[in-house]
């Protein structure tokens, strides 16, 4: 798979996010990390909204269906539609990890298997934001909008870690003698 409109799309000068990464002591990958971060979380509002509010999805159960999981109960149209928003956010997120953040590493395979890997390793990133929004919401009373940045902020170091030690992990280069 060609990843080449992304790269053109990045093509611009990547100065501003040095700069930005040195000013804070930073990697440019984390910087970089970040904004495609921030993208990511109004592809998840956007699916969340779209899910949850807007009359698009008729078919889904209404605003007042419960379930009961565990110690929880769940409002089932908000879990439906964390969890598909958050599965949206992830793709959206794997495709600027491969195509700018983590261009330049070298990485064995093909990205049928990195995009599983991602997936994976994305799950439990996810499972954190999904349940730390539902649990403030039902819970709490917590409006879905603000427990699901709640939940987004406690996945973001965990999906971090991962993505730059797993999936695509920053493997050192070898000089080769003449």
């Amino acid at each position: 798979m060609d990843f080449d409109y992304i790269g053109k799309v990045t093509r611009v000068s990547l100065e501003p996010v040095t700069e930005l990464a040195q000013r804070f002591g930073l990697s440019p990958e984390l910087v970089k990390f970040l904004i495609v971060g921030a993208m990511a979380f109004v592809v998840h509002y956007v699916a969340l909204y779209l899910l949850l509010d807007a009359p698009l999805f008729g078919f889904l159960p209404g605003k007042d269906a419960e379930m009961d999981l565990a110690l929880v109960t769940f409002d089932t149209r908000f879990l439906i539609a964390s969890l598909v928003a958050v599965e949206m956010a992830i793709l959206f997120k794997f495709l600027w990890s491969e195509g700018w953040i983590f261009r330049h590493r070298r990485v064995e395979g093909s990205i049928w298997i990195r995009l599983p890997h991602f997936n994976l390793s994305a799950a439990s990133s996810a499972a954190l934001t999904v349940t730390v929004a539902n649990v403030l919401t039902s819970e709490f009373g917590i409006t879905p909008y603000v427990s699901t940045a709640v939940g987004v902020l406690c996945g973001v170091t965990l999906n971090w870690l991962w993505s730059a030690r797993l999936v695509w992990p920053d493997r050192p280069t070898t000089a080769t003698s003449d």
